[in-house]
This record gives structure tokens, sequence and C-alpha cells, in this order.
């Protein structure tokens, strides 16, 4: 068997026909082909936009807490304090409500 005699066979052509259309019909059509590549990408898209989204909403966030803490330091240690935090050295209590 040489080389020129398998380029020439026509098995081989037949055979290698039918398993590039094999392979291409799994591609499309199995269930982790070429759809869930499609879903996937729709996918990484929408969740691209939503963090560009949220990361658009800190910038604004953190701009108003920059205005907010140099006009009024005073509401903004009330903002401060109703999230939970302290200055250093103090205490924090909180209280649950009854049910």
């Amino acid at each position: 068997m040489n080389a020129a005699w398998l380029l020439r066979s026509r098995t081989l052509w037949a055979a290698l026909g039918v398993s590039s259309l094999l392979s291409t019909a799994i591609l499309f059509l199995s269930p982790d082909g070429l759809p869930a590549l499609r879903k996937r990408r729709a996918e990484l898209v929408s969740q691209k936009e939503e963090l560009l989204k949220k990361a658009r909403q800190n910038r604004e966030l953190a701009e108003q807490v920059r205005l907010l803490s140099a006009k009024d330091p005073e509401l903004f240690e009330a903002l401060a304090r109703r999230q939970g935090y302290a200055r250093p050295g103090e205490t924090v209590y909180s209280f649950r409500e009854r049910r």
C-alpha cells in the first residue's frame, strides 16, 4: 500500500465523507453542540451588559456619596449609621423587632 493508491481509493474517500457528515450532524444536533454554544454566547452577552450596567450604577452611587460627604458630613454619618457602620472604638447594638 502506497500513498498514491490510498488517495485513489473510493472506499477511503467514502469513509471520510460519511465520517465528516456524521461529525457535522453530531455538531449541529447534539445537545452540547452549536445550539448550546449559541445559548451560552447569548448568556455571555447579557451578563456583560448587566455587568456594564452595574458598573455604571456603582460609579453614579460613588459620585453621589462623594458629593454627599462634601456637602453635609452629618447626613453622611447618619446614612452610614443606618447601614450599621460605626466610628472606631464605638460599639453597635442592634435590636430585633418582636413578632
